[in-house]
């Protein structure tokens, strides 16, 4: 019987999966890392990694701010951020990863080196949404210099 995530986390289950995608990269690599999911209890806090539904899809990003009555997510790899996302769409948050095909060594989530990771992802957020627009600016104007010359 195959049952939902939705269903398996709203009965207190863990839902475990191979990464799919490459937005929370160079943390959770597709295809190679596992994860597992457990149900929230509570609100969310800044930098936690939670799986939450956005339209059809499922999506496994980071906190970035909590507002009030909604939160804004964002991928380690992305600098477009998914607003207005309420408790109500987050299924469950990041428990265990481990890393490799094998899942051959567990990442540890509560040590330092993670603490220091998941800040330092959350403080580039602008500076990287920034080097990008720079570099679709600078290619786009090279593409148009180089253009005129043949």
């Amino acid at each position: 019987m195959n049952k939902s995530i939705e269903s398996v986390l709203a009965e207190g289950g863990v839902y475990v999966s191979v990464v799919v995608g490459r937005s929370m990269e160079p943390m959770l690599r597709e295809r190679e890392d596992t994860v597992a999911v457990v149900p929230i209890k509570g609100r969310l806090k800044k930098y936690d990694v939670a799986l939450f539904r956005d339209g059809e899809k499922y999506v496994l990003h980071r906190v970035v701010k909590v507002l009030p009555d909604s939160y804004v997510f964002c991928g380690d790899n992305c600098v477009t951020c998914e607003k207005n996302i309420t408790d109500k769409d987050v299924l469950g948050i990041l428990d265990k990863v481990w890393k490799g095909k094998r899942g051959e060594k567990e990442m540890k989530l509560e040590g330092f080196g993670y603490l220091l990771y998941s800040r330092y992802k959350v403080f580039e957020l602008w500076p990287r949404k920034i080097f990008r627009k720079l570099k679709i600016a600078l290619s786009w104007r090279l593409k148009k210099i180089f253009r005129k010359k043949k």
